[in-house]
């Protein structure tokens, strides 16, 4: 699934290339001489030819260092679904489910109605150890109000921001033509507005507060307390997920979807969240 989403994403990288970057493009026989295990040759290579020699390596079965270029992209503040899904079949080909359902996580935000990627994460949720219930934020959105789950927060904001234009130009059209007509029009668009308006205020509240985590290490201890000497609670293994409810220094208090709380050390752990707003800023990922 993977070669599918190549030419959209050298689209992409290429023209994030152009806006945000200065340097020039170098020519196709400087990126025929990269070499694979080279770290020096991979550091001196431009956001274009990093994307492209990513994906070669990832076709050559070199999944390591797929992932370390499409970290490095990643670092350097192009941030798009397709990359993180491609980071995410990467791991995911080395055995690293935590760090996959991680990547395929942070697409979600960007692709939240990705087929392939909706696949991926619910294959790669099946073979982690810790069979672990979810309990969804706002899951009465996902039924009844279908944009909550089917845009991503970008798209939310926009739908929001023409809606509302279009009811402050109805409402200067209704001062000027008295009409029942538009009267009853600018009562349903500022209806929808309401609706879509709270939608957006839960879905930033879940982006920036309501933080879920990754395990990406083989086995954790969850203990009693933020401290190594506190007791053990219970094992979580790679790929388990969680909510995050509080942080005190190196560590995370966690709560399970079946309500068990604990803390668990941040080194072991990934947040399924961005530093910045998705699509309006390009720092890098909180992973």
């Amino acid at each position: 699934m993977l070669v599918k989403k190549t030419r959209i994403l050298s689209i992409i990288a290429l023209g994030l290339f152009l806006f945000l970057r200065t340097d020039p493009v170098p020519g196709q026989s400087q990126s025929a001489q990269l070499k694979p295990s080279h770290s020096q040759t991979i550091e001196a290579l431009d956001t274009t030819t990093l994307f492209t020699e990513a994906n070669k390596r990832y076709k050559e079965d070199n999944y390591s260092d797929a992932a370390q270029l499409y970290e490095k992209l990643i670092l350097s503040g192009v941030q798009n679904g397709e990359l993180y899904y491609n980071l995410g079949n990467s791991y995911f080909k080395m055995g690293m489910l935590g760090k996959a359902i991680l990547s395929y996580r942070l697409a979600e935000l960007y692709l939240p109605r990705d087929q392939d990627l909706k696949t991926n994460l619910v294959y790669a949720r099946e073979m982690t150890k810790d069979k672990l219930e979810s309990r969804p934020l706002f899951s009465f959105l996902n039924e009844f109000c279908f944009w909550y789950s089917k845009l991503n927060l970008t798209e939310l904001l926009i739908v929001f921001l023409i809606l509302n234009g279009l009811c402050w130009a109805l409402a200067l059209i209704k001062i000027f033509l008295r009409n029942e007509y538009y009267n009853y029009l600018f009562l349903i668009i500022l209806s929808i507005t309401v609706i879509v308006s709270i939608s957006l205020g839960l879905k930033l509240y879940h982006h920036y507060y309501s933080i879920e985590g990754v395990v990406v290490a083989k086995e954790i201890s969850v203990r009693a307390g933020n401290g190594i000497n506190n007791t053990p609670l219970f094992q979580l293994h790679d790929g388990a997920e969680f909510k995050i409810i509080e942080h005190q220094g190196a560590w995370s208090k966690i709560e399970l979807g079946d309500g068990k709380r604990g803390w668990i050390e941040n080194r072991w752990i990934g947040k399924c969240q961005l530093e910045s707003w998705p699509a309006l800023t390009s720092s890098g990922a909180s992973t």
